[in-house]
């Protein structure tokens, strides 16, 4: 379907009529991304696929180790991704960064609580959905999925984290390959349709996921207690809009500031068809991961802390889209409960310096088991086969 110069994929036809009245510019951008990847991390992937799933690790690890002085067989393709990764924006402010770390470790509990109970749930309400579902990655193996979004949220926000040779940085040109090889990969099976979908993990999806991990994120730490100011709320999404170009995602579809973050997310939501069978199976397995996530592997507390974990989420993303997703139960008062359980426990730490500072380390030692992947963090290799248990290990 066409609108003007717009080439429409089929499934967004009914949203694009309601995007675009609300942003027209914005919804025509979206649309436009449907179509486009990311050219220079798709180049990687495929010269990457032609060799060992070990040999691609190592040519990886070596180049994010040392990307000025690249090994001899790492593709040229991969040594110009690099060079351009290297390139730090004018516009990225390092006291802002500086900020959003502050803000961050001071709430990161409260952050992951909203990352996973709204925001990725929110972003699996999209097409993107159907290129994971197309894998198998989540339905298999969905603690870890949790985990591995959970220590790219971590490791962008430990001080200097996203800046080049940081370990964010280093995962977030890690992601942007995955992504890549996986969307050259689900455009070979005949489970996708372009001329319906659009790309399989295309721009778009990924600047809505990016727009939806910031400043719709910012307003679920809100709604669940967070203590954000203003400006540690821009700074948050300010170091999200660099970590979002080091993925690869042009800047043409990307969000500015928090407010233009939010707009973004509304407006691609809209573009979005309603969550079908694909969004159902995402969000259900993500939620019921939650509490082995945390280390909650008894049955019966597994599941009655998923059980709280759906209510929750329901309060996050609306009545609407839980009903959408079959999620059980009602909000009962889930989220106002755990807005005035954190906001009483930070008065009354604030009355106790040194209890307040044996918190903040435990919250720290519960960051690094939430993002804790075992060996299989340092992994660079990239998955070899459509169907993940097909795959090499990745």
């Amino acid at each position: 379907m066409n609108a003007g110069t717009v080439r429409i994929p089929d499934a967004y036809a009914n949203g694009y009529a309601r995007a675009h009245a609300r942003d027209a510019e914005y919804a025509e951008s979206y649309i436009r991304h449907t179509a486009v990847g990311d050219p220079v991390g798709d180049e990687a992937a495929a010269d990457l696929a032609g060799l060992p799933s070990s040999e691609v690790h190592s040519l990886i690890a070596r180049s994010l180790q040392t990307p000025t002085k690249l090994p001899s067989k790492v593709p040229a393709s991969l040594g110009r991704l690099m060079e351009s990764s290297l390139e730090v924006p004018a516009w990225f402010d390092e006291e802002a960064m500086a900020l959003a770390s502050k803000a961050f470790l001071r709430n990161s509990d409260i952050v992951l609580a909203g990352l996973v109970a709204g925001s990725i749930v929110e972003g699996f309400a999209t097409l993107i959905s159907k290129s994971f579902r197309i894998r198998g990655r989540i339905t298999s193996m969905g603690v870890r999925r949790l985990k591995q979004n959970g220590l790219h949220l971590i490791e962008q926000y430990l001080p200097g984290g996203v800046l080049p040779l940081g370990d964010g940085w280093r995962l977030s040109i890690r992601i942007r390959l995955v992504h890549a090889r996986s969307r050259l990969l689900i455009r070979e099976s005949p489970e996708w349709d372009e001329e319906r979908y659009g790309l399989p993990v295309s721009a778009a999806n990924l600047a809505l996921a990016a727009a939806a991990f910031s400043g719709r994120l910012m307003q679920h730490v809100a709604k669940l207690g967070g203590d954000f100011s203003r400006e540690e709320r821009e700074a948050y999404v300010h170091v999200w809009r660099y970590s979002a170009l080091l993925m690869g995602i042009p800047e043409a579809v990307l969000f500015h500031d928090e407010a233009s973050a939010v707009t973004a997310f509304e407006v691609a939501k809209l573009c979005e068809p309603p969550p079908g069978f694909d969004a159902i199976i995402m969000a259900n397995s993500l939620i019921s991961s939650a509490p082995m996530v945390i280390g909650v592997t008894e049955p019966a507390d597994r599941r009655k802390l998923a059980a709280l974990a759906f209510r929750i989420s329901r309060g996050l993303i609306g009545g609407d889209l839980a009903d959408a997703f079959n999620f059980p139960e009602e909000e009962r008062l889930a989220v106002r409960s755990f807005r005035l359980r954190n906001r009483i426990s930070r008065a009354i730490l604030g009355l106790l310096p040194r209890v307040a500072g044996k918190r903040n380390l435990a919250r720290f030692d519960e960051l690094l088991n939430f993002a804790n992947l075992g060996r299989i963090e340092h992994s660079y290799a990239l998955p070899t086969a459509v169907h993940d248990e097909e795959s090499a290990p990745w």
